[in-house]
């Protein structure tokens, strides 16, 4: 059995003495440092969700970009097609209209030319029917 006599009573005092020294020395710091740290790691973890948020925020803005330049250069690219056909269809029909000129004057040119041989055959018929009525004579 427990016996309490005065040795009981200074051991009472001696723990509560050292609990009271051991919580100023020891446990207050340590609780303090504990505390600090958690302080630091959730500012650390809010720091992360921001630096992600942000992250993601850019993310997205890129990508929202990147599908405007895209549309962008799909619209530009049909634009251009666009005036590179019409320029085609205009050089094609300025060849077409070219090759119709040359067309007409080498026409012209022939019929002048069929004329005028049209005329040294006529003013020479006479010489060849006489040379061939001499010669079906002869």
């Amino acid at each position: 059995m427990i016996e309490l006599n005065i040795t009981f009573f200074i051991q009472l005092v001696n723990f509560l003495i050292l609990l009271a020294v051991l919580n100023l020395i020891l446990y207050r710091p340590i609780r303090g440092i504990i505390k600090q740290r958690q302080e630091r790691l959730g500012g650390y973890l809010s720091d992360i969700e921001r630096f992600n948020d942000q992250a993601q925020e850019k993310l997205k803005n890129y990508e929202e970009q990147l599908t405007q330049a895209r549309i962008e250069g799909s619209k530009i690219k049909s634009e251009l097609k666009g005036e590179a056909l019409k320029q085609e269809m205009a050089v094609l029909a300025e060849a077409k209209e070219e090759a119709n000129q040359r067309l007409a004057q080498a026409r012209e040119e022939l019929g002048k030319q069929s004329q005028v041989v049209k005329k040294d055959l006529f003013a020479k018929i006479e010489d060849y029917a006489k040379m061939v009525v001499e010669r079906v004579m002869a």
